[in-house]
This record gives C-alpha cells, structure tokens and sequence, in this order.
C-alpha cells in the first residue's frame, strides 16, 4: 500500500510540477499577445492620428498658400506696371487693380481663407485686402483729378506708391498667423488616446 501512495504522490507531484510551468507558461503568453494588441492598437491610433491630421490640415495649407501666391502675382504685376515704360506709372498699376478676373479670383480665395479660419488668418488676410482697396481709391482720386497731369507737365516724378511696400509687410503678418493657425490646428486635430 505505501507503494501504491507513493506512486500517486509521485504521479502527483509530476503533474503539478508539469502543469505549473505550463499554466505559467500559458499565463506569460497570454500577457505578452495583450501588450503586442495594446502595442498595435497604439500604433493604429498613431497612423490614423496622421492620417487625420494631414486631411484636417491640407485643405486650409492649400488655402492658405492659394492666398499668398495671388497676393504675390498682385504684387509682382503691380511693380511691372510701376516700373513698365516713361510715364505716370499710377494709370498703370490702376489697371492692374481693376483686371475683373484677377480681383474675381483673389476674393474667392480670400472668401475660402474666411470658411477655413481662424479669426487671426482671416484678420490678417482682410488687412492685406483692404490694402488693395486703399491703393485702388487713393489711385483712382489722383487719376481723375489730373494731378498726376501737372507733376507730369512739371517734370516731377512719382514715386512708388507706399502701400506696395507695405503690402509685403502685411502679407508677411499674413503668412506668419497661417504658419501659427496650422501647427495650433494640427495639435489641437489629433484623435483622442488609445484607452488603457
């Protein structure tokens, strides 16, 4: 008998001995698949993170840039018709100002800047048009008053109307409040966290 209670201690205690590092064993498998799905889910979160960034971002960068590279052909064709030939130069940038199609085209750009936001872009985009604006009538006044007429007959010359210089320096604040808006943008358009 105490040979029969020794071969069941003994089958015993190899079981458990076999089925400790095997429950173990299962136990540290078990473990490691949740942190690998918790490691993947992470990395999922982060994938989408980007993904979702650059679609929330994209749009309002290419906005952005459709802007400033109008305001810049404005700009370049307002110096050209400065500095195009002898005369009063005024006349000519006149026209650029008033070319239908051009002002068409930079409004609704600047209407999209005003849809994409956010209020420091769309005030810094304003600034740049109101700029246009105040060129446009201090231009047309002199135009139509013939003043430009007498310092022609004088033999004065004009100089470069201010605001073209001060157009460079608010489509500067332009772009500098775009820049900001999109890195805050893109923070602030990150998904939630993976819940732990």
């Amino acid at each position: 008998m105490d040979e029969q209670w020794a071969v069941v201690v003994a089958a015993v205690a190899g079981g458990v001995l076999a089925g400790v590092p095997a429950l173990l064993s299962g136990w540290w498998s078990r473990r490691s698949q949740r942190e690998q799905i918790r490691s993947q889910q992470v990395l999922m979160a982060g994938q989408l993170q980007s993904a979702h960034l650059l679609q929330a971002v994209e749009p309002r960068r290419r906005v952005y840039g459709d802007f400033v590279a109008l305001v810049y052909r404005m700009r370049s064709r307002l110096y050209e018709a400065w500095g195009d030939g002898p005369g009063d130069g005024y006349g000519r940038v006149l026209l650029v100002l008033e070319d239908e199609q051009f002002i068409d085209e930079l409004e609704r750009v600047r209407a999209q800047v005003a849809l994409e936001g956010p209020e420091e872009v769309v005030e810094a985009a304003d600034r740049v048009m109101d700029l246009f604006s105040a060129l446009h009538g201090r231009l047309h006044s002199l135009v139509e008053s013939g003043v430009l007429g007498e310092f022609a007959a004088e033999g004065e010359e004009l100089g470069v109307p201010p605001e073209l210089g001060e157009l460079k320096v608010r489509l500067d604040g332009m772009i500098a409040a775009a820049r900001e808006a999109l890195s805050q943008f893109g923070a602030s358009a990150l998904l939630p966290g993976v819940p732990r």
